[in-house]
């Protein structure tokens, strides 16, 4: 716990976005769990390693693994670039208390909205990115991670009761 931790949880394509989340993270002192598996994997991988971010790829895990690795994180991010149906991994990472930090637009932006109304007006900004841009992500990423503890917990209420409520 001695710095924060952002969990990615999806294919590893262009399409994820999963680049962006890298480009965001450069400079900040996280650490980031990308769980999946897809065809950009190695170029991922080399993309991290170039910038010096502390990122472990683990392949893909089984939800009973996810639900307790998203628990023990700070954020999880769903950085989709593509239209998505629904955000189903967000909605999984706020029943387990982790906030989501999407991607506004699509199912995603409909996920961050129904988690928003659970919360205080001023925690609600840091879930939503502007889609395919890796500044406003880290602009999100960093005003998550600089919540204080007290905001962080009704962060993290807010998101289980959406997840209850709603889905």
């Amino acid at each position: 716990r001695d710095r924060p931790t952002v969990v990615y949880v999806g294919k590893l394509s262009e399409q994820k976005g999963v680049h962006l989340l890298l480009e965001a993270l450069a400079g900040l002192d996280v650490r980031a769990v990308i769980v999946g598996f897809g065809p950009a994997r190695a170029d991922l991988e080399r993309s991290a390693a170039g910038k010096g971010l502390d990122v472990l790829f683990t392949g893909p895990l089984q939800h009973r693994h996810l639900a307790h690795l998203w628990a023990a994180a700070d954020a999880s991010v769903v950085p989709s670039v593509f239209p998505e149906a629904f955000g189903m991994v967000a909605a999984e990472a706020a029943a387990t208390g982790c906030p989501p930090i999407v991607a506004r637009h699509s199912g995603l932006a409909e996920v961050a909205a129904g988690i928003s109304a659970f919360l205080p007006p001023h925690l609600r900004t840091a879930l939503t990115f502007e889609r395919d841009d890796a500044a406003d992500l880290r602009r999100a990423l960093v005003e998550l991670l600089g919540l204080s503890a007290d905001d962080r917990q009704a962060l993290s209420q807010g998101c289980r009761e959406a997840v209850v409520a709603l889905w």
